[in-house]
């Protein structure tokens, strides 16, 4: 089985898991299955971000990094939620102060002072990168018409990804960002863009699932694809640096984890914003 073959195959068994777990918390009225699957992927994908940071010489606290990513994003998801009595804000920051003390700490007792900036800034930056950027996604399923909106960007990211990977390959000849990523072009990103746009419209043409109008579904689309791109490229810059080609082998001819959500790591925050700003929903 080639390549694009593998990729396609595997592309929709996790198209269809994702979904399948949303059709899940849709029939029992609940978001815990999307919560466990964030949970899940930004466990894994802090694993996979620690590992290509010890490929560049860093030693990252790498329990203590993946514990405080999880906690963050538990928190994040209890906060939201209209039916927990206590404020749970408090708790995710107060455990991001007690994670600095705790490193510098571990860092005194283990380690000395050999590195000790280092140490603990990729620590910290990883649970940024990975469990912060990810918690957007649940803030996002916490909106009206939730479920909705989370399959939007979901969709414009990833198709506008699969758009420009397929166009590109067949038509790209100028090179994007060479350094950072060789095999994207110009050609391939605009292809992506258009992807993007489309998709974004389709879905907003839908009378039963629609979150906004066309006019904004088009700005929508091309903002949220632009950002789905430089997510990927920023996964890329870190792994060039790291000198390693994929985050993992998690997912075969996809690489881990990190490879398949890092572009939602940027489309997601963006699309929240977009919606707080905007004020893009239609009742």
């Amino acid at each position: 089985m080639s390549t694009l073959q593998t990729r396609i195959t595997f592309g929709v068994i996790l198209f269809a898991l994702f979904f399948g777990i949303l059709w899940l918390d849709s029939l029992f009225d609940t978001d815990l299955g999307f919560m466990s699957l964030a949970i899940v992927a930004g466990g894994i994908g802090l694993y996979e971000f620690y590992h290509i940071a010890g490929k560049n010489g860093f030693s990252p606290f790498r329990i203590s990094g993946i514990a405080a990513g999880v906690a963050l994003l538990v928190f994040s998801w209890l906060s939201l939620r209209k039916d927990i009595a206590v404020d749970c804000r408090f708790f995710r920051e107060e455990a991001m102060v007690i994670l600095v003390f705790w490193l510098l700490l571990i860092q005194a007792v283990t380690r000395g002072t050999q590195d000790a900036i280092k140490n603990i800034a990729v620590t910290i930056f990883g649970i940024f990168y990975v469990a912060f950027l990810l918690s957007f996604a649940l803030a996002l399923r916490t909106f009206p018409h939730g479920l909705a909106i989370v399959v939007l960007v979901l969709l414009v990211s990833k198709f506008g990804d699969i758009g420009g990977y397929l166009l590109g390959r067949k038509y790209g000849k100028h090179k994007l960002a060479k350094v950072i990523s060789p095999n994207k072009t110009v050609e391939g990103a605009c292809f992506s863009l258009a992807s993007s746009i489309l998709i974004s419209v389709t879905f907003n043409l839908i009378p039963s699932i629609r979150v906004m109008s066309v006019p904004w579904a088009i700005i929508f689309g091309a903002v949220v694809g632009f950002s789905a791109m430089l997510g990927d490229l920023a996964e890329s810059l870190l792994k060039r640096d790291a000198q390693v080609k994929d985050s993992g082998r998690l997912v075969p001819a996809f690489g881990g984890v990190l490879d398949v959500i890092d572009c939602l790591l940027v489309s997601m925050p963006v699309a929240y914003y977009l919606f707080v700003w905007g004020k893009l929903i239609e009742q």
